[in-house]
């Protein structure tokens, strides 16, 4: 979910150990500050007081240097799952990042491929009805 899914794409591409991958509310790429929430996101982990911030609300600490190097985006990574069946699960109504993250994982990748643009979901785990998690489980056992 969300930045997970972005990790599980990259793991997908650059390991084999793996049956299918599962994308839900991911981006497509780093640094997205199109939409109010990302917006918030960068000034929590870009400043100093917003890291501050999330430490002292959340108890967790994020580094104040970014990634070094700086790991490719999902959207070129996606090309190399395949051989291994992905699945693309994206909201139309995800405030974090909009339907073009998940076209552009989509359009990156080869097949085996599917992406399912679900009505009034929002973004990730928050918004996943039991349906939902029911359906991506169901889809993730049928590709073992």
């Amino acid at each position: 979910f969300s930045l997970g899914g972005a990790v599980a794409v990259r793991y997908g591409a650059l390991h084999r150990d793996i049956d299918a991958v599962v994308s839900v509310s991911a981006p497509a790429r780093w640094f997205y500050r199109d939409t109010v929430p990302m917006r918030r996101v960068h000034w929590v982990i870009e400043r100093r007081m917003g890291r501050l911030a999330v430490r002292l609300a959340k108890g967790t600490r994020v580094a104040p240097h970014g990634w070094d190097p700086e790991p490719e985006p999902p959207h070129v990574v996606a090309s190399r799952i395949a051989p291994v069946p992905l699945l693309v699960v994206h909201g139309d109504a995800d405030p974090f990042f909009p339907l073009e993250h998940a076209y552009q994982l989509y359009e990156a990748a080869s097949d085996p491929r599917e992406l399912w643009i679900e009505p009034g979901f929002g973004h990730a785990e928050v918004a996943a009805t039991p349906e939902l998690i029911k359906r991506i489980g169901e889809w993730a056992y049928a590709q073992r």
